[in-house]
This record gives C-alpha cells, sequence and structure tokens, in this order.
C-alpha cells in the first residue's frame, strides 16, 4: 500500500489531477490514491504542472466565476458529495473518455489498442491470430462514416459496461446516451448507403452491415441483431454468394461464427441457414484451415460437428427421417473419438491445447445428445445417460482450469452456456457456472453473460420446483 507523504512541505498542494478535478489529495506515493481509484495515471506533486495532449479544438479551461468563501465544514461537505461522482466520469480521463465529438474515432481505436487488445494478446502463445493485432491509427482517415459511428459506439458499449458493476446506471447515463447516438447515425449512414445503387454492393457497405451486426449481437440483448444478419446475407447473395465473396470479405468468418454458435442457443424453427448450412463446414476450412478462431477457441473439427449438429436439428424439425437417428449416433462417435492430446500437438502451448480440446470436447458432446433427444433424435438410454454424466463432470473439472488461465477465461461463455444446462441439481457447479458468467459480463465488456446467469438461476430454481 503507498505511504502518505509526510514532510510538511511536500504537502504544499494537491497532485496535479485532483487539483484539476478539485479534490481532496490524499499525497501518497508514487501516486495518489483518488488516481488510482479513477483509473488515470497521478501526474504527480512537482512543481511545474506536467504537459498534455488535447484534441484539436478541445476546450480544456474556462475562467473561473466568482464566488462567495463557503465554511471549512461545507467546502469538505461538497467535496465529499461530489467525489464519488467526479470519479466516475474520471474513470473515462484521458484515454477512456470517449465522450468528445471531434477525434471520437482516435479515442475509441486507442481505447482498443490499449483497454481491450492487451488483454488478448496472451492468446497468441497459442497460435497465431489475424484478429488479435493493434488497430491501425493511419487508417482512421480512410474508414467510412457507417464503420466510424459503429467503432465509437462499440468502444463506448465496451466502457459502459465495465464501468456498470461499480456504479449506477444513471451515473453512466452520458457514456450510454453517446452510445446510442453512434449506434443511431451508424444506421442512417447505413440506410443511405444501401439505398444507392452504386453502393449498395460495395465491400465498404458490406463491412458496415456486418460491423453493426456485431455490434447489435454483443451489446443487446433483443433478437433484432438478426435482421442485420439477413441484410449481410442478401448482400452477399447479390454478389455472387458466400465462396465467391469469401476471399474480398474476410469478415465473413464473424459472419459465420454468429450464425453457427447461435443456432446452438436457437429453436430449430428460428435456425439462421448458413449455420445450420453443412456447405458452411468447408468455407469454414478454407478460411482457417487448422488455426484457432477469434474469441471462439474451438478446434475446426469440433466447430464443424456443431455445424453437423444444427443441421441435424434443423433437419429433424423440417424433414423428420428414420434415418437420423443412425446418423445421429454415427456423428456422436466421431465427436467422441476426437482426442485433445493430439490435437494439442499442433498448438504452440500444448498443455493449453489440451485444456481447450478437452473443454470443447465434452461440450459438443453434451450439445449433441441433448439437443438431439429434446428432438427424439436420440433415444433415452442408460448408455447415453452415463456418458453425459460422465462429460458433465469433464467439462466441469476443465472449465475451472480454463476460467482460469490468463485470456482463456473470456472466450470461455459457450462452454459455460453448456455447462449451465448439464448444471440441474448440482449445487456446485451451479455455483461455478453463475459466478463465472457474472464475471465475465464485466470482464468482456457485454451484458449477454448477466443475461445467461439470470436465464439460468430461473430454469435451475424451476427445475427444483418440478422436483418438489
Amino acid at each position: 500500500m503507498e505511504k502518505p507523504i509526510a514532510s510538511s512541505q511536500n504537502r504544499r498542494r494537491q497532485c496535479w489531477e485532483c487539483h484539476r478535478r478539485r479534490l481532496v489529495c490524499d499525497f501518497s506515493l508514487p501516486g495518489c490514491r483518488k488516481c488510482y481509484t479513477a483509473g488515470v495515471e497521478c501526474p504527480g506533486y512537482d512543481d511545474k504542472k506536467p504537459l498534455k495532449w488535447v484534441t484539436t479544438g478541445e476546450v480544456t479551461s474556462r475562467p473561473r466565476k466568482k464566488t462567495v468563501q463557503q465554511s471549512t465544514a461545507k467546502q469538505h461537505a461538497s467535496e465529499d458529495r461530489s467525489d464519488s461522482q467526479d470519479e466516475v466520469w474520471s474513470l473515462s480521463v484521458p484515454r477512456d473518455r470517449l465522450v468528445t465529438e471531434s477525434g471520437a474515432i482516435v479515442e475509441a481505436a486507442y481505447y482498443f489498442n490499449t483497454c481491450i487488445l492487451p488483454e488478448y494478446t496472451c492468446l497468441l502463445r497459442l497460435a497465431e491470430n489475424a484478429f488479435i493485432t493493434a488497430f491501425p491509427m493511419e487508417s482512421l482517415p480512410a474508414i467510412p462514416p457507417s464503420i466510424h459511428c459503429t467503432l465509437v459506439s462499440l468502444a463506448l458499449s465496451h466502457r459502459f459496461h465495465r464501468l456498470l458493476p461499480r456504479n449506477s446506471r444513471s451515473d453512466l447515463r452520458e457514456i450510454e446516451a453517446k452510445h446510442y447516438q453512434h449506434r443511431g447515425q451508424a444506421i442512417q449512414y447505413l440506410k443511405e448507403e444501401i439505398g444507392r445503387p452504386d453502393k449498395c454492393r460495395t465491400d465498404k457497405t458490406l463491412v458496415g452491415v456486418m460491423m453493426l451486426l456485431l455490434s447489435d449481437s454483443r451489446q443487446s440483448t433483443s433478437p433484432n441483431w438478426r435482421h442485420h444478419f439477413t441484410a449481410a446475407l442478401e448482400m452477399i447473395t447479390l454478389r455472387g454468394g458466400v465462396e465467391k465473396v469469401l476471399h474480398s470479405a474476410p469478415h465473413l468468418k464473424a459472419l459465420l461464427l454468429i450464425g453457427i454458435i447461435s443456432n446452438t442457443t436457437s429453436p430449430p424453427s428460428d435456425h439462421i441457414p448458413l449455420g445450420s448450412d453443412v456447405r458452411s463446414i468447408e468455407v469454414i476450412s478454407l478460411m482457417y484451415g487448422g488455426g484457432f478462431f477469434p474469441v471462439l477457441l474451438c478446434p475446426p473439427a469440433l466447430l464443424a460437428n456443431i455445424i453437423q449438429i444444427n443441421h441435424l436439428r434443423l433437419q429433424a424439425f423440417s424433414q423428420p427421417s428414420t434415418e437420423s437417428e443412425g446418423r445421429a449416433l454415427a456423428l456422436l462417435g466421431r465427436i467422441t473419438a476426437f482426442s485433445p492430446e493430439q490435437w494439442a500437438m499442433s498448438c504452440a502451448a500444448p498443455e493449453m491445447g489440451i485444456i481447450l480440446g478437452h473443454v470443447y470436447r465434452s461440450a459438443v458432446i453434451l450439445y449433441c445428445i441433448l439437443s438431439l433427444q429434446s428432438l427424439c433424435v436420440l433415444p433415452r438410454t442408460a448408455q447415453l445417460r452415463s456418458l453425459t454424466v460422465t462429460h458433465a463432470k469433464e467439462l466441469f473439472a476443465y472449465l475451472k482450469q480454463a476460467c482460469g488461465a490468463p485470456g482463456i477465461g473470456k472466450c470461455m461463455l459457450w462452454p459455460l452456456i453448456v455447462a449451465a444446462v448439464c448444471a440441474r441439481g448440482d449445487l456446485d457447479m451451479q455455483q461455478f457456472v453463475h459466478r463465472q458468467l457474472s464475471a465475465l459480463g464485466t470482464d468482456i465488456g457485454t451484458p449477454l453473460p448477466l443475461l445467461a446467469a439470470v436465464v439460468f438461476r430461473n430454469f435451475w430454481e424451476s427445475c427444483e420446483a418440478v422436483r418438489i
């Protein structure tokens, strides 16, 4: 813990940041605790005020109005009342502010490079990943307005959900309002671009729709993000289909992943066709080869199995067949035969590859059995029940290791959701999953894990009520 400055002559002034914010400084070394709590670097107690870069056109000071001198007691009371409110806003100064209109995209890119990216760079120890890279600041002037606004909206929303657990929603109303403002501007720009024949099929417009889709699928608990998915698919169809657009539009990787994973948590009647189409397996292999995926650290072979399960679910709903059970059992056999240890040999960090391999193999096996049994594709036999119990325990054990590993825990949302379904009647697993989902929402700056935690808590309580 920092020690207070003992010398009286060093107490002649506050640190420069507390002086600027008109707070009572605690004079700790090497920096005051007010700055540390606010998440800003303490500028220190030097005689000369440190230089600070500001955005062009930004007003940093105004003439003070003369005020009547208050008593010492009232002054301290006023400072204490404003202290907590000031610290909320100071959490985003200077690099995390993201509230000025001029240079908002610069601040958003800087926020990503300095606050988000460092938390994921440890994943590069597993394998190369083109998605884990700094945002090129030199490319900012060429960004179209729709993407510009969506990037700023994403950064603001991420910041909002990072701060929300420690602050009330009313305290963060300015950040939330600016998030919606930039999102609305992005929609307006895209509407204009899609309405123009010379722009509706361009890469920039398609990327704009994809960015808005990514933003809404991460930050919104409403299913309306699917409209963006439909729009993106229509645009891809106009340009010749997924395979044709693949090489000129690498952002299709994210589109495929969103479609595939969203289908695992949706009823077959609400499936996105691309996420349940077995032809997507070939497209996935062309995009990624045998490498890792952004955020979803699933072995490619198991991701292909997820697509096949989605396909069987959709077939069982729309075109039931007596051959479905045989196909499902054959698929389950292939998933069970997957060797995490053998796959991990291709990873740069084999020990972590083994953990990931076991997590996803168990999760995919459980998804296969439980989802296909609910559609009466797989029978409810003692053998499958035993396999479910075995892999639920294995998933629980390896999830504990994965969630405790730096960077890896941020990518465990889907396995945690599968584990939550299997946690019925297991209090230890329920507490672990709920704790991880609650922390994950703040960690990755999105409300989705928090919503999942609430949904599964109600699910577990309803299961207990049925038992009783």
